[in-house]
């Protein structure tokens, strides 16, 4: 029980963390795709959802909204079925892989998770969560080898201010003496 609810208190704010990267992220990247960019304030008056030029774009952003908020809920199966709906239209985009692990890994699916996060750090090597995430799971699913190397790679990309790094260095900590400080 313990150990579920030190889970939550690292899982949910990175979460939150990856959310605001990822909601701006994702409308750089849905911008490239053709959708025109839009002043502040018709944003306000027409409403989030019609700020993005087509259908798809438009459900696309919503089902993240709605996946980055069920996660922060903990409503992690419901998280999957939105990240999923997001992945279909653009299977590229890494905070929606990062965000999928993250709900997986709520779910108690640290595998599949692990998946998703190896996914993101192929489409994004720099993006740092993705190897926390990926350490988390890798740890969970027992393969303490393949946490440390994540979590190690964590700590190298991550800022010094950023705020889970000193217990990512515990963790770090921690693995390496369970292994020996051997990493794959």
């Amino acid at each position: 029980m313990s150990r579920r609810l030190d889970k939550r208190r690292t899982v949910i704010p990175l979460a939150l963390g990856i959310t605001l990267l990822g909601g701006a992220l994702l409308s750089v990247y849905l911008s490239r795709d053709g959708a025109e960019p839009v002043e502040t304030a018709t944003v306000f008056n027409t409403g989030a959802h019609d700020f993005l030029g087509d259908e798809q774009a438009r459900r696309a952003h919503q089902n993240f909204q709605q996946g980055v908020a069920m996660l922060q809920a903990g409503q992690f199966d419901y998280a999957v079925t939105a990240l999923h709906e997001v992945l279909a239209i653009y299977p590229a985009l890494p905070e929606a892989h990062v965000n999928m692990g993250y709900a997986l890994l709520g779910a108690g699916e640290p595998e599949a998770a692990a998946d998703f996060f190896n996914t993101a750090t192929d489409l994004r090597p720099s993006l740092h969560n993705a190897y926390y995430g990926l350490a988390l799971a890798e740890r969970e699913s027992g393969n303490d080898k393949a946490a440390l190397a994540a979590m190690q790679a964590y700590a190298h990309l991550a800022a010094e201010d950023e705020r889970h790094l000193p217990r990512a260095k515990e963790i770090i900590w921690e693995l390496q003496a369970k292994t020996g400080g051997e990493t794959p």
